[in-house]
């Protein structure tokens, strides 16, 4: 119903990350690159999503300083410093940017508005010296808000009929994001929103935050929810893309910080963009990628900074356009992605329960401790489990105490996993047994060999002080061109 009312209109959903927005000279990048693919005489509309400002650094990013205006304020101690730095970062672009003087004082007074709310705010945190997460959700909104007031402000400096939207309180009710099929929820509400303002050839610039959520914004979706909130949009006016703006040029075969050779992949299928954020590679939220999937937007990340590279494509492909693009070598392997400081627990059953009771007992205590499994690997009377690197050591302690009824655990800090992701792999026989030799070949020691249902990923946990010999032995095997 929604995409009769927009027929005929093209429309694009841009997402732009708060280090592509933090300077005069990157808010510059962005404002070329909305109006470069605004056209109103040819009906080519575009929303923008941003998050809020950051700099080089996290510390200095305004999510960060209001995290620790809202911390000092609890604690009773500084925090009017943090908003200070915020306004300084906001009104530097406001004086270098916005000449007209309209828009300008418009500008000024939204920014200082807003900070006086948080700023009240911070105060009555003081008083009452606890934050819930409805209250943390308030302070973090107030980034993303002043980041769309601000990007709305330089589009119509250039002549340009933009608004700012803020999606604070979409969700008066609150949602709740650990139901199944929220997304639709969100969609509506948002498409609710967006649509009048998209069919009048107005550019919506909307806050990445949207509220209220239950449990808070990020335990209830986590930290990378701009990503999602720019899915939902997309999905919801059925965009004909959404193009996902960051510091780097797109999706490449290994981590370009590290090994030499790696290259941009011009394509990479959702299920292969899964899979590489799941294990190190962040790519996109999640979520977004299955939201983004569900509703056929093609995804386009590029470089805030090299708009021309061209950039990684998340769209389906078959296995016989995957090979013609990624040559035969790779066989299949599309890239290969590590993580670090992994904890690993083995298990050796005292065979007091028959298998199947071992194992649904054992998960059952992880459940109730909160810990999180990534990797697991069985046999009828042993057990071995990498767990999520953002597990506390207390719950992982207390998990143990609990499993000593089952058996001998062995637990093991700072292991690495390595792997290798492709969509093309599941076609390839022998495959998994030549990743193994040429790690082997290196004298790297396999502990842990793990294969997901989806034949598309081959892990291997080895000890953190090979991993960056390891991804390097197996991008010059599979990935380095000849």
């Amino acid at each position: 119903l929604l995409h009769d009312h927009l027929a005929g209109l093209a429309v694009v959903v841009q997402k732009f990350g708060g280090t592509s927005l933090g300077t005069t000279e990157k808010m510059e990048k962005v404002r070329n690159i909305i109006t470069s693919h605004y056209d109103e005489d040819n009906n080519k509309n575009v929303v923008a999503v941003v998050s809020a400002l950051s700099s080089e650094t996290k510390e200095e990013g305004t999510t960060s300083r209001l995290l620790a205006a809202a911390e000092g304020s609890v604690k009773q101690g500084e925090y009017l410093s943090f908003l200070e730095k915020i306004e300084d970062t906001h009104m530097d672009i406001v004086y270098s940017m916005l000449k007209d003087r309209k828009n300008r004082e418009e500008a000024k007074q939204f920014i200082q508005g807003e900070l006086d709310r948080t700023r009240s705010f911070c105060e009555s945190l003081g008083v009452i010296q606890e934050i819930s997460p409805r209250s943390h959700d308030m302070i973090i909104g107030c980034g993303e808000r002043l980041s769309a007031g601000l990007v709305a402000a330089v589009l119509r400096e250039e002549g340009l009929r933009s608004v700012n939207v803020d999606l604070s309180n979409a969700f008066p009710k609150g949602l709740d994001t650990s139901r199944r099929g929220y997304q639709h929820t969100a969609k509506r509400t948002f498409g609710a929103m967006l649509q009048p303002l998209v069919k009048q050839g107005i550019i919506p610039v909307v806050s990445g935050f949207f509220g209220s959520v239950n449990r808070g914004i990020i335990k209830g979706v986590g930290r990378g929810y701009t990503d999602l909130t720019a899915a939902l949009c997309a999905g919801a006016l059925h965009a004909d893309a959404l193009q996902v703006w960051k510091e780097s040029d797109g999706v490449f075969t290994g981590n370009p910080t590290k090994i030499e050779d790696a290259r941009l992949l011009s394509i990479v299928t959702p299920d292969e963009a899964s899979e590489l954020t799941y294990f190190g590679n962040e790519v996109l939220h999640p979520f977004t990628m299955e939201c983004a999937i569900e509703d056929r937007v093609p995804i386009h990340i590029l470089n805030t900074f090299k708009p021309e590279s061209g950039g990684t494509s998340i769209v389906e492909a078959g296995i016989e356009e995957l090979t013609k693009l990624r040559g035969t070598k790779c066989q299949g392997i599309a890239a290969v992605c590590s993580k670090k400081g992994i904890p690993v627990l083995n298990l050796m059953s005292n065979r007091m329960l028959d298998s199947s009771s071992f194992l649904a007992t054992v998960f059952e205590k992880f459940a109730q401790h909160k810990v999180k499994a990534d990797l697991i690997s069985t046999s009828v009377s042993n057990l071995t489990v990498t767990l999520h690197e953002s597990t506390p050591r207390s719950s992982i302690d207390a998990l143990l105490k609990d499993l000593e009824e089952f058996g001998k655990s062995v637990f093991e800090e700072n292991r690495a996993i390595v792997t290798c992701i492709g969509s093309g792999m599941r076609h390839q026989k022998g495959l998994a047994s030549k990743v193994f030799h040429t790690l082997s070949d290196a004298n790297i020691s396999l502990e842990m060999i793990a294969q997901g249902a989806s034949e598309i990923n081959i892990s291997v946990v080895i000890p953190s002080e090979d991993m960056d010999k390891a991804i390097h032995t197996i991008h010059k095997a599979f990935l380095t061109e000849e």
